[in-house]
């Protein structure tokens, strides 16, 4: 199985003075969202993007969705201390989650298809869970040598992202570089 990031070390994950660290509003700025949405961010860890997504999606919910009840107990904390009321926590199977089918807008995943030991039957489960003319952003590390983020050897290089992609059959709308350190696709459905 693919390594977990410690929830010890949940901290890291929520830090903005990390080097490469991505600010949630400049990630959210470039996602096709309404505040009426309803966004799964898949891996969510400590809540990084959730509790930002959820006050953007002021009408909307964000699903957490996360394999470690750790990282979901940090983000009702943050969002309690926050007030925000809009996010369910949704502890999920690696590669099966426990939502309907169609269920969501947009599904958010990011740095998580290298953590996951089978990529190709995460994305297949994400895709069940999107919406016809719904939205899957997927956001990576570049696959180059950097002060932060994980080992080079875990990193996923784009061109591997797109080919799993083209296994669902789903067209990729659009490639950004987003803060210098990772690039994202979005997907249509």
């Amino acid at each position: 199985m693919a390594t977990k990031f410690p929830v010890e070390r949940a901290e890291v994950l929520l830090s903005k003075s990390d080097p490469g660290a991505v600010d949630p509003n400049l990630l959210i700025a470039e996602l096709p969202l309404r505040p009426d949405m309803t966004v799964a961010d898949i891996g969510s860890g400590p809540g990084y993007f959730s509790v930002p997504l959820a006050k953007y999606l002021y009408d909307g919910k964000v699903y957490a969705v996360d394999v470690q009840q750790g990282m979901l107990d940090i983000i009702a904390t943050e969002a309690e201390s926050v007030h925000v009321n809009n996010i369910e926590s949704v502890l999920s199977k690696e590669t099966k989650i426990p939502l309907d089918d169609a269920s969501v807008d947009v599904a958010l995943l990011s740095s998580v298809l290298h953590e996951a030991s089978s990529p190709t039957r995460l994305l297949r489960d994400v895709e069940r869970i999107v919406k016809k003319g719904g939205w899957i952003a997927i956001m990576e590390w570049k696959k180059e040598e950097m002060k932060s983020g994980p080992p080079l050897k875990e990193r996923m290089a784009l061109k591997d992202v797109e080919k799993l992609v083209a296994k669902l059959g789903l067209p990729i709308r659009a490639r950004r570089l987003i803060a210098g350190t990772r690039y994202l696709i979005l997907v249509e459905k």
